[in-house]
């Protein structure tokens, strides 16, 4: 397993060590071969909660496996992400081995929201108004169900994903609630699928907006609720986008592709 540690800001060599052998034991942690892990430790200015930052990512199985914490210092940050990634990876074995098991007619499992995972980064407090889309990230969509799209979300460590959901035929994004349940947001026109018990415990909402907005509009809605994310439907493309708050405090914007 090659293990690649880069390092942005004051860092002490010393940190890049212990990175390296930290993650060594990840291989025999999950019991599955890993070829290469990529890790960035980044040291912020002194006077944050939290300066001290590590984000890593791995493939096994073909699949891309991320994580991203922070902590007050370096040591911990490594440790933490060391930990987020052995969970990350052991829920992706975990799932594709239930996959492999579950018979057709098996019933859907259960989300288990009671499992510790390190602090993920907070974001810096710009003011609404200052606040500029400098990042836009375009995806093909492809479909899947609500449950296959949030157990996308938990594996690539993110708090909401957009996707097209193959049972309404529409762009939506899934997300983890402030209370730690599941929800699927989608336009208004949307009709919600007819069975419950086929969602698995996610809660299905309509979108705050009766129709399209542009991204300066978009922009302006966002800077008025000044929330972690924001979906609407895009008026140029026609297309569900999702405006968010990246954590240097501008937006970011997730578009699918054309």
């Amino acid at each position: 397993m090659n293990i690649e540690v880069t390092s942005r800001g004051p860092v002490d060599p010393k940190m890049v060590d212990l990175a390296e052998e930290t993650l060594a034991d990840l291989e025999s942690a999950v019991g599955r071969s890993i070829g290469q892990i990529r890790v960035v430790l980044r040291q912020e200015k002194s006077g944050i909660p939290h300066p001290a930052r590590a984000e890593g990512d791995l493939v096994i199985g073909g699949k891309d496996i991320r994580g991203h914490v922070e902590a007050e210092t370096m040591p911990r940050a490594i440790h933490d992400l060391a930990e987020r990634l052995q969970q990350q990876t052991r829920r992706h074995i975990d799932r594709l081995t239930t996959l492999k098991r579950k018979s057709a007619d098996a019933p859907e499992g259960k989300w288990d929201h009671d499992t510790w995972v390190p602090l993920l980064p907070s974001q810096s407090k710009l003011a609404p108004g200052e606040r500029n889309v400098i990042r836009r990230k375009v995806f093909s969509l492809l479909p899947l169900t609500a449950g296959e799209a949030a157990e996308v979300m938990s594996e690539l460590d993110h708090g909401f994903y957009l996707f097209h959901d193959s049972e309404t035929d529409a762009d939506s994004v899934v997300y983890q609630r402030d209370d730690g349940q599941l929800a699927v947001i989608a336009p208004r026109e949307v009709s919600t699928p007819a069975d419950p018990e086929s969602q698995g415990g996610i809660t299905r909402e309509p979108s705050r907006y009766s129709g399209s907005l542009s991204l300066e509009d978009a922009v302006s809605e966002m800077d008025e609720l000044n929330h972690r994310f924001m979906y609407f439907n895009d008026a140029a493309a026609d297309r569900g986008a999702v405006l968010y708050l990246r954590y240097d405090g501008h937006y970011g914007l997730i578009e699918p592709e054309a």
